[in-house]
């Protein structure tokens, strides 16, 4: 009775952990904009174009446009995004790639800078070691 339980109980374990879907993720696209500007369009008209499919955000100020796109399934990456048709303005439609300077995957990018934080806090902990251990051997 207790194998009996235990092994719905394990089955139920892995069914949810393995069921679920991945985590959204976070895109930024960057444009540049003398390039938007020549042709015909701007950063909120290619909002138009993913707003249907993602919750985004368009972004312009002095420096390069951008849209910040949220992606509710985890399978997708930048390749994919970039393939996606948008529309530029009433006469032309063409791929996210054609026009984007950049996509970046914001959160692969902050899971590199959160290995590149730990590793260089632990470099700093070894060399405050040794420089203490320096220390203590000069003092005698």
């Amino acid at each position: 009775m207790k194998l009996l339980i235990s092994t719905i109980l394990l089955i139920l374990v892995f069914q949810t952990g393995f069921a679920k879907d991945p985590a959204e993720k976070t895109f930024l696209i960057i444009f540049d904009k003398s390039e938007l500007k020549e042709l015909k369009t701007s950063p909120e008209y290619i909002e138009l174009s993913l707003m249907s499919i993602f919750k985004t955000k368009a972004y312009t100020g002095n420096s390069d446009a951008a849209i910040l796109v949220q992606v509710p399934y985890g399978n997708i990456d930048e390749c994919q995004l970039g393939d996606m048709f948008i529309r530029l303005n009433r006469e032309r439609i063409v791929s996210l790639n054609e026009v984007a300077l950049k996509i970046v995957n914001l959160d692969q990018s902050k899971a590199m800078y959160e290995n590149l934080l730990a590793s260089f806090e632990e470099k700093n902990q070894k060399v405050k070691a040794r420089s203490k251990q320096g220390k203590a051997i000069s003092a005698d």
